[in-house]
């Protein structure tokens, strides 16, 4: 009878399994369905202590299980695991144990033999092992040389992939990085210095954290533990983050970054390739802006200026401040391009447009309707008498004449609301406001 130990959760069926015949140079290990010990008389086979081993399923005790030509068994393909799956019992697999006593790494050939354990019902409740030591017969022999073959072909492989791999990395224009589990730089591809200005031996041995910009870094961060996490061999999704130059600017890089492992498989870093975006990002922004900007003056457009309305409608709704509404245009603006032409009717709206931005607060609004018609939204006033002030202050500054500008006037229409009104029945009347005002006299304002 084997001297097994039993962890709590172990069922009666798993524990009548001990009753196997063993041999003195067997071990016996019993997991449940789930492939967790339950019981174990490791005896000197593996040199381990049975108490830690129970409760724990190979995997977390960082077991590597061997074929003899040094391949991986993969999840599910192990003696017990299939055993489990088939109902049917394995008999004298060979397989390579591979784990760690006293912080040195052993590798043991055993024959593994895995019973199916029935419970009353019939339904397979676990697996009992019965594991023997062969390391030392000519068995065991064999699978360690078949496995020191399979090694040297992997390293002999790996040079030369790392050969090919220092090759494009250095006659690649993007930069290439490899960092550690810690995320130092172990090597980075002399063209970083073409694209970030930086000496690789600056880099080399240091963290690669400040060279991200720090609002991009813990998104970096997640998507790197997230690819640790997951453990697999395919590429992380591209980002776009920022990244240090030598001469204190950041530059943008599409990063692409896969995980790196050594010959046995453990991952020992990652390798990143960053590719110079700079250039899209910046058109890309120029073309976001220019999609709700007004092309000559730089104010908001029609349709942005119309959603800061609805936006600063919302945002007073059941506060009790009120946002007011300015409708301007200029007077007689024909007859202004009819003097002067088209170019000195643009450089009126240009010089409009910088004394309207100038004389309002961060928190209020200017955009452009179209042609020479502006729209203020006043943000947060406190009474609807505010409004009026502020746009007399306004028809004051834009009536002001300035050298090399066409002199013209403006009229403006004012309207108030607390935020219950709609967006375009509040421009509507704010142009309404603006037609009285002109047939008021012009250089005016109305309500």
């Amino acid at each position: 009878m084997a001297h097994v130990r039993w962890a709590g959760t172990a069922g009666e069926s798993l524990r009548d399994a001990a009753a196997v015949d063993l041999r003195d140079d067997e071990a016996l290990l019993v997991s449940d369905r789930d492939g967790r010990l339950v019981g174990a008389d490791p005896g000197g086979v593996l040199g381990l202590d049975a108490e830690a081993l129970l409760g724990r399923t190979p995997a977390e005790l960082s077991w590597r299980l061997l074929r003899p030509d040094g391949t991986l068994l993969q999840p599910g393909e192990d003696p017990a695991a299939v055993a489990v799956a088939t109902g049917a019992p394995v008999l004298d697999q060979l397989v390579g144990i591979e784990f760690s006593a006293d912080g040195v790494a052993v590798l043991t050939w055993c024959t593994v033999s895995a019973l199916p354990v029935r419970g009353a019902d019939g339904s397979v409740e676990g697996v009992a092992s019965a594991l023997r030591d062969v390391s030392a017969t000519s068995e065991g022999r064999r699978a360690t040389a078949s496995l020191a073959q399979s090694l040297r072909a992997v390293s002999k492989y790996a040079e030369l992939d790392q050969v090919r791999f220092r090759l494009l990395a250095e006659s690649a224009a993007d930069v290439v990085m490899q960092t550690d589990l810690a995320g130092r730089v172990v090597w980075v591809s002399p063209s970083v210095t073409e694209v970030l200005g930086w000496d690789p031996a600056e880099l080399v041995g240091a963290s690669s954290l400040p060279l991200l910009h720090e609002d991009d870094r813990e998104r970096a961060n997640e998507t790197r533990r997230r690819a640790l996490a997951q453990g697999g061999d395919a590429a992380v999704e591209r980002l776009e983050l920022r990244y240090a130059t030598s001469s204190g600017g950041w530059r943008w890089m599409s990063v692409l970054a896969r995980p790196m492992r050594d010959t046995r498989g453990t991952i020992t870093g990652g390798l990143s390739a960053l590719r110079d975006i700079q250039a899209e990002v910046e058109n890309r922004e120029e073309l976001r802006y220019l999609a709700g900007h007004d092309g000559l003056t730089g104010l908001l457009n029609r349709e942005s200026s119309l959603r800061a309305l609805g936006k600063a409608l919302e945002t007073a709704r059941g506060t009790g401040r009120v946002v007011g509404v300015l409708y301007l245009d200029v007077d007689r603006f024909k007859d202004v391009n009819d003097s002067v032409g088209h170019d000195g009717g643009d450089r009126l709206l240009v010089e409009l447009a910088r004394r309207l931005t100038g004389m309002l607060r961060e928190t209020d609004t200017v955009g452009r309707l179209g042609g020479d018609e502006f729209l203020v939204v006043l943000t947060s006033l406190k009474e609807h008498g505010q409004a009026d002030l502020r746009a007399a202050s306004l028809l004051a500054a834009l009536s002001a004449s300035a050298d090399g500008i066409p002199t013209s006037t403006v009229s403006i229409g004012v309207v108030t609301d607390d935020g219950s009104g709609d967006p375009a029945e509040v421009l509507k009347a704010a142009d309404a406001a603006l037609y009285r005002a002109k047939h008021a006299g012009r250089a005016c304002i109305s309500r």
